[in-house]
Protein backbone atom coordinates (compact mmCIF):
# COMPACT_ATOMS: atom_id res chain seq x y z
CA UNK A 1 0.00 0.00 0.00
CA UNK A 2 2.88 2.24 0.96
CA UNK A 3 4.18 1.52 -2.25
CA UNK A 4 1.64 2.27 -4.45
CA UNK A 5 1.16 5.84 -2.60
CA UNK A 6 4.80 6.81 -3.40
CA UNK A 7 4.81 5.82 -6.55
CA UNK A 8 1.40 8.03 -7.04
CA UNK A 9 3.13 10.30 -5.05
CA UNK A 10 6.34 11.05 -7.19
CA UNK A 11 4.05 10.45 -10.26
CA UNK A 12 2.42 13.32 -9.20
CA UNK A 13 5.49 15.39 -8.57
CA UNK A 14 6.64 14.64 -11.97
CA UNK A 15 3.48 16.14 -13.62
CA UNK A 16 3.74 18.88 -11.16
CA UNK A 17 7.32 19.17 -12.38
CA UNK A 18 6.75 18.83 -16.15
CA UNK A 19 3.92 21.63 -15.35
CA UNK A 20 6.32 24.21 -13.33
CA UNK A 21 8.83 23.91 -16.42
CA UNK A 22 6.08 24.40 -19.02
CA UNK A 23 4.90 27.81 -17.34
CA UNK A 24 8.20 28.46 -16.31
CA UNK A 25 9.15 28.48 -20.16
CA UNK A 26 6.16 30.16 -21.35
CA UNK A 27 6.40 33.23 -18.93
CA UNK A 28 8.92 35.33 -21.14
CA UNK A 29 6.51 35.09 -24.06
CA UNK A 30 3.41 36.15 -22.61
CA UNK A 31 5.25 38.77 -21.11
CA UNK A 32 6.17 40.15 -24.15
CA UNK A 33 2.23 39.03 -25.81
CA UNK A 34 1.30 41.27 -22.98
CA UNK A 35 4.10 44.56 -23.15
CA UNK A 36 1.83 46.77 -25.38
CA UNK A 37 -1.46 46.31 -22.90
CA UNK A 38 -2.32 48.92 -19.82
CA UNK A 39 -4.48 47.01 -18.03
CA UNK A 40 -4.57 47.94 -14.76
CA UNK A 41 -5.41 49.24 -11.35
CA UNK A 42 -4.71 52.79 -10.57
CA UNK A 43 -4.44 53.84 -6.32
CA UNK A 44 -5.20 57.11 -6.01
CA UNK A 45 -3.13 58.89 -2.29
CA UNK A 46 -2.70 62.10 -1.49
CA UNK A 47 -0.01 62.59 -2.98
CA UNK A 48 -1.62 61.21 -6.44
CA UNK A 49 -3.46 65.04 -6.38
CA UNK A 50 -2.12 68.19 -8.21
CA UNK A 51 -4.50 70.90 -7.24
CA UNK A 52 -7.39 68.21 -6.59
CA UNK A 53 -7.22 67.27 -9.72
CA UNK A 54 -5.99 63.24 -10.31
CA UNK A 55 -2.90 62.70 -12.04
CA UNK A 56 -2.20 59.02 -13.22
CA UNK A 57 1.83 59.86 -13.49
CA UNK A 58 1.65 60.24 -9.50
CA UNK A 59 -0.82 57.05 -8.92
CA UNK A 60 0.82 53.99 -8.04
CA UNK A 61 -0.32 50.93 -10.84
CA UNK A 62 -0.52 47.37 -10.26
CA UNK A 63 -0.91 46.44 -14.08
CA UNK A 64 -1.26 43.11 -15.51
CA UNK A 65 2.43 42.53 -16.96
CA UNK A 66 3.34 43.51 -13.11
CA UNK A 67 1.90 39.91 -12.36
CA UNK A 68 3.07 38.26 -15.04
CA UNK A 69 6.60 39.96 -13.57
CA UNK A 70 6.01 38.27 -10.27
CA UNK A 71 5.36 34.96 -11.21
CA UNK A 72 8.72 35.23 -13.57
CA UNK A 73 10.70 36.69 -10.08
CA UNK A 74 9.34 33.73 -8.54
CA UNK A 75 10.26 30.38 -10.76
CA UNK A 76 13.39 32.62 -11.36
CA UNK A 77 14.84 32.87 -7.76
CA UNK A 78 18.09 31.76 -8.63
CA UNK A 79 18.18 34.31 -11.23
CA UNK A 80 16.92 36.83 -8.56
CA UNK A 81 19.69 36.12 -6.42
CA UNK A 82 22.31 36.46 -9.12
CA UNK A 83 20.92 39.52 -10.21
CA UNK A 84 20.81 40.76 -6.55
CA UNK A 85 24.90 40.11 -6.18
CA UNK A 86 25.76 42.52 -9.13
CA UNK A 87 28.26 45.01 -7.81
CA UNK A 88 27.25 47.85 -10.58
CA UNK A 89 23.06 46.71 -9.59
CA UNK A 90 23.90 47.29 -5.82
CA UNK A 91 25.76 50.40 -6.59
CA UNK A 92 22.98 52.27 -8.59
CA UNK A 93 20.55 51.59 -6.15
CA UNK A 94 22.74 53.08 -3.67
CA UNK A 95 22.76 55.92 -5.42
CA UNK A 96 18.89 55.99 -6.03
CA UNK A 97 18.76 55.72 -2.05
CA UNK A 98 20.79 58.60 -1.73
CA UNK A 99 18.75 60.29 -3.84
CA UNK A 100 15.37 59.54 -1.71
CA UNK A 101 17.43 61.52 0.77
CA UNK A 102 16.12 65.04 -1.26
CA UNK A 103 12.75 63.70 -2.55
CA UNK A 104 9.82 65.63 -1.82
CA UNK A 105 7.60 63.01 -1.97
CA UNK A 106 9.83 59.68 -0.02
CA UNK A 107 6.88 57.31 -1.19
CA UNK A 108 6.84 58.52 -4.67
CA UNK A 109 10.57 58.04 -5.00
CA UNK A 110 10.20 54.39 -3.31
CA UNK A 111 7.42 53.47 -6.01
CA UNK A 112 9.81 54.76 -8.52
CA UNK A 113 12.62 52.69 -7.55
CA UNK A 114 10.35 49.91 -7.36
CA UNK A 115 10.15 50.61 -11.07
CA UNK A 116 13.64 50.69 -12.42
CA UNK A 117 14.50 47.47 -9.96
CA UNK A 118 11.80 45.75 -12.23
CA UNK A 119 13.64 47.56 -15.33
CA UNK A 120 16.64 46.16 -14.34
CA UNK A 121 15.67 42.56 -13.53
CA UNK A 122 13.61 42.27 -16.80
CA UNK A 123 16.76 43.62 -18.95
CA UNK A 124 19.34 41.29 -17.06
CA UNK A 125 16.74 38.12 -16.82
CA UNK A 126 16.55 38.45 -21.12
CA UNK A 127 20.02 39.15 -20.77
CA UNK A 128 20.72 35.82 -19.24
CA UNK A 129 17.96 33.45 -20.57
CA UNK A 130 17.97 31.55 -23.72
CA UNK A 131 14.97 32.91 -25.96
CA UNK A 132 13.72 31.45 -28.82
CA UNK A 133 13.85 33.79 -31.62
CA UNK A 134 10.66 32.45 -33.55
CA UNK A 135 8.32 32.69 -30.12
CA UNK A 136 9.54 36.70 -29.84
CA UNK A 137 8.39 37.55 -33.44
CA UNK A 138 5.17 35.31 -32.92
CA UNK A 139 4.54 36.70 -29.50
CA UNK A 140 4.51 40.52 -31.01
CA UNK A 141 2.98 39.56 -34.50
CA UNK A 142 0.06 38.14 -32.00
CA UNK A 143 -0.31 41.55 -30.27
CA UNK A 144 0.55 43.44 -32.51
CA UNK A 145 -2.21 42.36 -35.07
CA UNK A 146 -4.89 43.10 -32.44
CA UNK A 147 -2.90 46.81 -31.95
CA UNK A 148 -2.76 47.76 -35.64
CA UNK A 149 -6.65 46.87 -35.73
CA UNK A 150 -7.78 49.11 -32.85
CA UNK A 151 -5.44 51.67 -34.32
CA UNK A 152 -7.11 51.65 -37.90
CA UNK A 153 -10.18 51.46 -36.48
CA UNK A 154 -10.18 54.55 -33.96
CA UNK A 155 -8.44 56.65 -37.16
CA UNK A 156 -11.38 55.63 -39.23
CA UNK A 157 -14.31 56.38 -36.92
CA UNK A 158 -13.24 58.81 -34.48
CA UNK A 159 -13.65 56.86 -31.35
CA UNK A 160 -12.78 53.84 -29.21
CA UNK A 161 -13.87 50.16 -30.30
CA UNK A 162 -14.45 49.27 -26.41
CA UNK A 163 -15.98 45.79 -25.51
CA UNK A 164 -13.58 43.47 -24.81
CA UNK A 165 -10.26 45.46 -25.93
CA UNK A 166 -11.35 47.54 -22.29
CA UNK A 167 -9.06 44.12 -20.97
CA UNK A 168 -6.70 45.36 -23.36
CA UNK A 169 -6.35 48.71 -21.76
CA UNK A 170 -7.91 50.95 -24.54
CA UNK A 171 -8.92 53.74 -23.26
CA UNK A 172 -12.47 56.17 -24.17
CA UNK A 173 -12.03 57.98 -27.07
CA UNK A 174 -13.75 60.15 -29.27
CA UNK A 175 -13.11 63.61 -31.54
CA UNK A 176 -15.53 64.95 -29.08
CA UNK A 177 -13.52 64.92 -25.59
CA UNK A 178 -11.51 68.09 -24.87
CA UNK A 179 -7.70 67.44 -25.20
CA UNK A 180 -7.83 64.34 -27.47
CA UNK A 181 -4.59 63.97 -30.15
CA UNK A 182 -6.58 64.89 -33.56
CA UNK A 183 -5.08 65.98 -37.11
CA UNK A 184 -5.89 67.34 -40.09
CA UNK A 185 -5.08 65.13 -42.58
CA UNK A 186 -6.18 65.97 -46.61
CA UNK A 187 -8.58 68.64 -44.92
CA UNK A 188 -10.17 65.63 -42.55
CA UNK A 189 -10.19 65.83 -39.07
CA UNK A 190 -8.91 62.59 -37.75
CA UNK A 191 -8.24 60.97 -34.31
CA UNK A 192 -4.68 60.44 -34.15
CA UNK A 193 -5.20 56.50 -33.27
CA UNK A 194 -4.17 55.30 -29.56
CA UNK A 195 -5.09 51.48 -29.40
CA UNK A 196 -4.21 50.61 -26.05
CA UNK A 197 -1.66 53.46 -25.28
CA UNK A 198 -1.85 56.38 -23.14
CA UNK A 199 -1.01 58.84 -26.32
CA UNK A 200 -0.40 58.38 -30.20
CA UNK A 201 3.38 59.35 -28.74
CA UNK A 202 3.53 56.51 -26.72
CA UNK A 203 2.41 53.85 -29.36
CA UNK A 204 4.88 55.76 -32.00
CA UNK A 205 8.01 55.23 -29.77
CA UNK A 206 7.16 51.42 -28.73
CA UNK A 207 6.69 50.26 -32.23
CA UNK A 208 9.39 52.40 -33.21
CA UNK A 209 12.15 50.72 -30.89
CA UNK A 210 10.32 47.23 -32.00
CA UNK A 211 10.76 47.96 -35.63
CA UNK A 212 14.53 49.13 -34.77
CA UNK A 213 15.12 45.98 -33.23
CA UNK A 214 13.30 43.45 -35.09
CA UNK A 215 15.24 45.38 -38.46
CA UNK A 216 18.92 44.77 -36.55
CA UNK A 217 18.71 41.37 -35.42
CA UNK A 218 19.96 39.19 -37.53
CA UNK A 219 18.45 36.24 -35.65
CA UNK A 220 15.50 36.83 -37.07
CA UNK A 221 16.42 36.69 -40.84
CA UNK A 222 15.81 32.92 -40.25
CA UNK A 223 12.03 33.40 -40.29
CA UNK A 224 11.81 36.37 -42.96
CA UNK A 225 8.23 36.19 -43.68
CA UNK A 226 7.09 36.75 -40.16
CA UNK A 227 9.80 39.37 -39.76
CA UNK A 228 8.73 41.19 -42.83
CA UNK A 229 4.82 41.23 -41.72
CA UNK A 230 6.06 42.38 -38.42
CA UNK A 231 7.95 45.13 -39.96
CA UNK A 232 5.54 46.00 -41.68
CA UNK A 233 2.68 45.94 -39.03
CA UNK A 234 5.03 48.65 -36.87
CA UNK A 235 5.51 50.48 -40.06
CA UNK A 236 1.73 51.42 -40.11
CA UNK A 237 1.50 51.96 -36.55
CA UNK A 238 4.01 54.34 -36.73
CA UNK A 239 3.04 56.31 -39.87
CA UNK A 240 -0.76 56.25 -37.96
CA UNK A 241 0.30 57.49 -35.02
CA UNK A 242 1.03 60.99 -36.98
CA UNK A 243 4.25 61.33 -34.26
CA UNK A 244 6.71 63.81 -35.95
CA UNK A 245 9.35 62.86 -34.17
CA UNK A 246 8.80 58.92 -34.68
CA UNK A 247 8.62 59.37 -38.25
CA UNK A 248 11.81 61.19 -38.59
CA UNK A 249 13.37 59.37 -36.57
CA UNK A 250 12.06 56.27 -38.50
CA UNK A 251 13.22 57.51 -41.47
CA UNK A 252 17.04 58.19 -40.00
CA UNK A 253 17.27 54.76 -39.30
CA UNK A 254 16.19 53.51 -42.47
CA UNK A 255 18.25 55.41 -44.45
CA UNK A 256 21.36 54.83 -42.35
CA UNK A 257 20.50 51.09 -41.69
CA UNK A 258 19.77 50.39 -45.50
CA UNK A 259 23.23 52.85 -46.52
CA UNK A 260 25.05 50.31 -44.40
CA UNK A 261 23.63 47.36 -45.35
CA UNK A 262 22.82 47.61 -49.20
CA UNK A 263 25.29 45.59 -50.53
CA UNK A 264 26.46 47.59 -52.95
CA UNK A 265 23.27 48.22 -55.02
CA UNK A 266 22.81 52.06 -54.78
CA UNK A 267 19.34 51.41 -56.98
CA UNK A 268 17.98 49.51 -54.64
CA UNK A 269 19.24 51.96 -51.71
CA UNK A 270 17.86 55.33 -53.96
CA UNK A 271 14.46 53.02 -54.09
CA UNK A 272 13.80 52.75 -50.36
CA UNK A 273 15.06 55.95 -49.62
CA UNK A 274 12.68 57.65 -52.25
CA UNK A 275 9.92 55.45 -50.82
CA UNK A 276 10.50 55.60 -46.98
CA UNK A 277 11.29 59.23 -47.46
CA UNK A 278 7.59 59.71 -49.59
CA UNK A 279 5.51 57.51 -47.10
CA UNK A 280 7.42 59.44 -43.73
CA UNK A 281 6.99 63.07 -45.20
CA UNK A 282 3.10 62.44 -46.22
CA UNK A 283 2.29 62.28 -42.40
CA UNK A 284 4.84 64.32 -40.88
CA UNK A 285 3.02 67.39 -42.68
CA UNK A 286 -0.30 66.98 -41.30
CA UNK A 287 -1.54 69.42 -39.10
CA UNK A 288 -1.75 69.23 -35.98
CA UNK A 289 -1.66 71.12 -32.60
CA UNK A 290 -0.70 74.58 -33.30
CA UNK A 291 0.51 75.14 -30.14
CA UNK A 292 2.24 71.70 -29.59
CA UNK A 293 5.83 73.51 -29.38
CA UNK A 294 4.88 76.60 -27.18
CA UNK A 295 3.36 73.70 -24.82
CA UNK A 296 6.95 71.94 -24.93
CA UNK A 297 8.86 75.22 -24.98
CA UNK A 298 6.90 76.31 -21.56
CA UNK A 299 7.79 72.77 -20.04
CA UNK A 300 11.43 73.20 -20.71
CA UNK A 301 11.75 76.19 -19.17
CA UNK A 302 9.75 75.13 -16.06
CA UNK A 303 12.59 72.22 -16.03
CA UNK A 304 15.44 74.43 -15.96
CA UNK A 305 14.33 76.25 -13.48
CA UNK A 306 13.62 73.25 -11.66
CA UNK A 307 17.20 72.41 -12.10
CA UNK A 308 18.81 75.60 -11.51
CA UNK A 309 16.69 75.22 -8.00
CA UNK A 310 18.23 71.30 -7.43
CA UNK A 311 21.40 71.49 -9.43
CA UNK A 312 23.11 68.75 -7.61
CA UNK A 313 20.73 65.89 -6.27
CA UNK A 314 17.22 66.88 -7.69
CA UNK A 315 14.07 67.03 -6.53
CA UNK A 316 13.54 62.99 -5.82
CA UNK A 317 12.59 60.25 -8.38
CA UNK A 318 8.99 60.66 -9.66
CA UNK A 319 8.44 64.36 -7.82
CA UNK A 320 9.20 66.14 -11.15
CA UNK A 321 4.78 67.40 -11.44
CA UNK A 322 4.89 67.85 -7.26
CA UNK A 323 7.99 70.39 -8.26
CA UNK A 324 6.68 71.56 -11.32
CA UNK A 325 2.59 72.77 -9.90
CA UNK A 326 4.20 75.56 -8.56
CA UNK A 327 4.52 77.39 -11.77
CA UNK A 328 1.65 78.82 -13.66
CA UNK A 329 0.77 77.49 -17.04
CA UNK A 330 -0.74 79.24 -20.51
CA UNK A 331 -2.44 76.31 -21.61
CA UNK A 332 -5.29 75.15 -19.17
CA UNK A 333 -6.45 72.44 -21.25
CA UNK A 334 -2.81 71.04 -21.24
CA UNK A 335 -2.37 68.91 -17.70
CA UNK A 336 0.31 68.08 -16.03
CA UNK A 337 2.51 66.85 -17.94
CA UNK A 338 6.68 65.88 -17.18
CA UNK A 339 8.89 68.19 -19.49
CA UNK A 340 9.30 66.37 -23.23
CA UNK A 341 12.96 65.45 -22.76
CA UNK A 342 14.15 62.61 -20.87
CA UNK A 343 17.83 63.80 -19.92
CA UNK A 344 16.27 67.32 -18.80
CA UNK A 345 13.54 65.14 -16.92
CA UNK A 346 15.99 63.16 -15.12
CA UNK A 347 18.63 65.30 -14.45
CA UNK A 348 15.53 67.41 -12.68
CA UNK A 349 14.81 64.39 -10.67
CA UNK A 350 18.32 63.39 -9.47
CA UNK A 351 20.16 65.85 -10.27
CA UNK A 352 23.67 66.58 -12.11
CA UNK A 353 25.28 64.04 -9.83
CA UNK A 354 23.92 61.22 -10.03
CA UNK A 355 22.73 62.02 -13.87
CA UNK A 356 26.69 61.81 -14.85
CA UNK A 357 28.11 58.75 -12.54
CA UNK A 358 25.26 56.79 -14.05
CA UNK A 359 26.02 58.28 -17.52
CA UNK A 360 29.93 57.29 -16.95
CA UNK A 361 28.69 53.63 -15.69
CA UNK A 362 26.47 53.11 -18.97
CA UNK A 363 29.22 54.14 -21.13
CA UNK A 364 31.43 51.63 -19.11
CA UNK A 365 29.18 49.16 -20.02
CA UNK A 366 28.88 49.56 -23.14
CA UNK A 367 32.42 49.65 -24.01
CA UNK A 368 32.89 46.57 -22.20
CA UNK A 369 30.45 44.54 -23.68
CA UNK A 370 31.93 42.98 -26.97
CA UNK A 371 28.55 43.63 -28.76
CA UNK A 372 28.58 47.71 -28.36
CA UNK A 373 30.86 47.24 -31.42
CA UNK A 374 27.91 45.43 -33.52
CA UNK A 375 25.56 48.31 -35.08
CA UNK A 376 22.39 47.19 -33.12
CA UNK A 377 22.61 48.80 -30.63
CA UNK A 378 23.54 52.16 -32.36
CA UNK A 379 20.55 51.75 -34.31
CA UNK A 380 18.74 51.23 -30.50
CA UNK A 381 20.32 54.20 -28.85
CA UNK A 382 19.90 56.43 -32.07
CA UNK A 383 16.07 55.64 -31.22
CA UNK A 384 15.86 56.43 -27.45
CA UNK A 385 18.00 58.96 -27.59
CA UNK A 386 16.43 60.70 -30.42
CA UNK A 387 13.05 60.02 -29.81
CA UNK A 388 13.94 61.08 -26.27
CA UNK A 389 15.00 64.71 -27.01
CA UNK A 390 10.92 65.55 -27.47
CA UNK A 391 9.35 63.12 -25.11
CA UNK A 392 9.02 61.40 -22.02
CA UNK A 393 7.44 58.22 -22.84
CA UNK A 394 10.74 55.75 -21.94
CA UNK A 395 10.91 56.72 -17.98
CA UNK A 396 7.00 57.72 -17.36
CA UNK A 397 4.80 55.00 -19.63
CA UNK A 398 4.76 51.61 -18.40
CA UNK A 399 4.76 49.99 -21.96
CA UNK A 400 7.78 52.46 -23.31
CA UNK A 401 9.68 51.92 -20.31
CA UNK A 402 9.37 47.94 -20.16
CA UNK A 403 10.16 47.30 -24.11
CA UNK A 404 13.18 49.39 -23.41
CA UNK A 405 14.85 47.16 -20.59
CA UNK A 406 13.55 44.04 -22.92
CA UNK A 407 15.65 45.15 -25.92
CA UNK A 408 18.15 46.02 -23.79
CA UNK A 409 18.91 42.69 -22.46
CA UNK A 410 17.95 40.80 -25.58
CA UNK A 411 20.11 42.94 -27.80
CA UNK A 412 23.03 42.61 -25.75
CA UNK A 413 23.19 38.99 -24.83
CA UNK A 414 26.17 37.21 -26.21
CA UNK A 415 23.83 34.13 -27.96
Amino acid sequence: MNKIRNRNKKKNNLIFSKLGEKIKQSLPYLFLFLLPTQLGKHFFFSFSYINGVRVDYLAPTLYLTDIIFFLIVIFNLPLLFSFLKQKKILFIFFILFFNLLFSQSKLITLYSIAKIFQFFFIAYFFYKIKTNAFLILFSFFLITSVEFFLALYQAKFGRSLEGVFYFFGERHLSLSIPGIAKVSFFDKELLRPYATFSHPNSLAGFYLLLYTFILTQKKFNRFLFLKNILLFFSTLLVLLSFSKTAIVCFLLVNLIFYFKNGGGCRLCFLAKSVTFSVLAFLFIFAKGDVLSLLKRKELVLNSLKIIGEHPLFGIGLGNYLLAQKNFNSFYPLFFNQPVHNIFLLLIAEIGLVSFFILFLLLIFFLKKNYYYKKGAVFFLLLTVCFTGLFDHYWLTLKQNFLILAFVWGESLKRS
